[in-house]
C-alpha cells in the first residue's frame, strides 16, 4: 500500500506545479495591464494649487504586488487556509531608499529586510533577501549600474553588497571593517560613493574591484565636514549632493570630494531643515530635500533659495508620514519613500522654458 500512495502523492505534486505555473502566467498577464501608477493626464493633485501653473503633479503610488496587478489566486487562498497565511514579500513595511530606471523601481526596506524590485518591462516583482547563506538585515542605500547590477548598503551588516539583475548575490564590495554604518550610495562612472553615517564621511570605492580610492569629510561643522550624513545624489554634471543631517544642511562637492557650497539651517519654518533625509536634483538643477519632521519635500534653487513645498502630514494622496529617500529619474519622475505609510509616492516635475520652478 505504501508504493501506490507514494505515486499518487508524486502525481499530485506534479499537477500542483503545473497549476502554479499556469497561474503565474495569468498573474503576468494581469500585471501587463497595469502601469504602476496613474498617467499624468489623469492627475488632479498639483503644486502649487490651481489656478497657478502646476510645477509638481501627483502620479500615484506603489505599495506592493497587489498595486501592480498581481492578486492572490484561489490556490494560494486555499493553501493559506490549510497551512496558515504566508507573508506577502512584496508588501513594504518601512521603505527607505528608492531608485528607478527605464524598466524597474527598486525599494530598500529595512522594516522587512528586503530589497523590492518592481520590473515594468518583465511585468513581475521579486524580492532580494539573502546574500549567500545570510539574510539582509537593514538595507538602506540602492544604486544600479548599466548592467543591472544592484549595489545595496546594509547599515547593520556594515556591508555594501552586489547582486546581479536577477537578484543573485555576487560579492561584498570594499575592504572588511571599512564602514561604521553605511547608508546612502550612488554610482558615477567606475566609482561607488558610500555615505558612512557614523564615520562622518563619504567613502569612494572602485565599482569593479571594491578597492578603496579615497574618502572626504570628517566630524565637524566646518565646510566639508559632516555630522551624521545620510543620503547622497549625483547629477549628470557630476556634482555630489550630500544630506549633512545633524548639521541641518545640504553640502555640494565635485566628483573628487572638493567642497563647492552648502545651504540650510536648523529651524521650524519654511526653508529651514529639521530632519533632512533624502536628496535629489531634477534635470533643471532644482534641489529636492525630504524632511521627515515636516513630512514634506522642499524644493530649492542652486543658491539654496526656497522655491516650492509639496506634501504634508497624513496618509492621503500627496501626504507623508516620516518620508525618507527620494530619487528623480531621467524623465523627471520623482519617487519618494513614504516610510510609515508603507509606500512609494510618485510625482512629476513639469518643466517650463524660463527654467524656474516658481515665479
Amino acid at each position: 500500500m505504501i508504493q501506490p500512495f507514494t505515486n499518487r502523492l508524486f502525481l499530485a505534486f506534479f499537477h500542483l506545479i503545473l497549476l502554479i505555473c499556469s497561474i503565474g502566467a495569468c498573474a503576468s498577464s494581469e500585471l501587463a495591464k497595469h502601469n504602476f501608477f496613474e498617467s499624468e493626464a489623469e492627475s488632479t493633485l498639483q503644486w502649487p494649487p490651481p489656478p497657478q501653473e502646476p510645477r509638481i503633479l501627483y502620479l500615484g503610488s506603489i505599495k506592493g504586488s497587489s498595486e501592480t496587478g498581481i492578486k492572490d489566486s484561489w490556490l494560494k487562498k486555499v493553501m493559506s487556509s490549510v497551512f496558515g497565511s504566508e507573508k506577502d514579500t512584496s508588501t513594504m513595511l518601512r521603505p527607505y531608499g528608492v531608485y528607478a530606471d527605464t524598466d524597474r523601481v527598486y525599494v530598500t526596506d529595512p522594516g522587512s529586510g528586503r530589497l523590492h524590485v518592481y520590473d515594468r518591462s518583465q511585468k513581475r516583482y521579486f524580492p532580494v533577501e539573502r546574500w549567500g547563506e545570510e539574510d539582509l538585515i537593514s538595507p538602506i542605500g540602492i544604486a544600479v549600474d548599466g548592467n543591472g547590477n544592484m549595489f545595496v548598503s546594509d547599515s547593520v551588516l556594515k556591508q555594501v553588497l552586489v547582486f546581479d539583475k536577477e537578484g543573485k548575490y555576487l560579492r561584498a564590495i570594499g575592504p572588511p571593517d571599512l564602514f561604521k554604518r553605511p547608508s546612502g550610495i550612488a554610482l558615477e562612472g567606475n566609482r561607488l560613493y558610500v555615505v558612512d553615517t557614523h564615520g562622518h564621511r563619504v567613502i569612494v570605492l572602485s565599482k569593479e574591484n571594491g578597492n578603496f580610492l579615497f574618502s572626504f569629510g570628517k566630524n565637524g561643522i566646518e565646510n566639508g565636514n559632516f555630522n551624521y550624513p545620510t543620503n547622497i545624489f549625483i547629477t549628470k554634471e557630476k556634482l555630489i549632493y550630500v544630506t549633512d543631517s545633524m548639521n541641518f544642511r545640504i553640502q555640494i562637492f565635485d566628483q573628487d570630494g572638493g567642497f563647492r557650497s552648502s545651504f540650510g539651517k536648523l529651524g521650524d519654518s519654511s526653508g529651514n531643515l529639521s530632519k533632512p533625509k533624502g536628496i535629489a536634483v531634477d534635470s533643471e538643477g532644482h534641489i529636492y530635500v525630504v524632511d521627515s519632521h515636516f513630512d514634506n519635500v522642499q524644493v530649492f534653487d542652486n543658491q539654496g533659495n526656497l522655491l516650492l513645498i509639496f506634501g504634508s502630514s497624513g496618509n492621503g494622496k500627496g501626504e507623508f508620514l516620516l518620508p525618507a529617500g527620494i530619487y528623480i529619474d531621467s524623465s523627471d519622475r520623482i519617487y519618494v519613500a513614504d516610510s510609515y505609510n508603507q509606500r512609494i509616492q510618485v510625482f512629476q516635475y513639469v518643466k517650463e522654458k524660463s527654467r524656474e520652478i516658481a515665479k
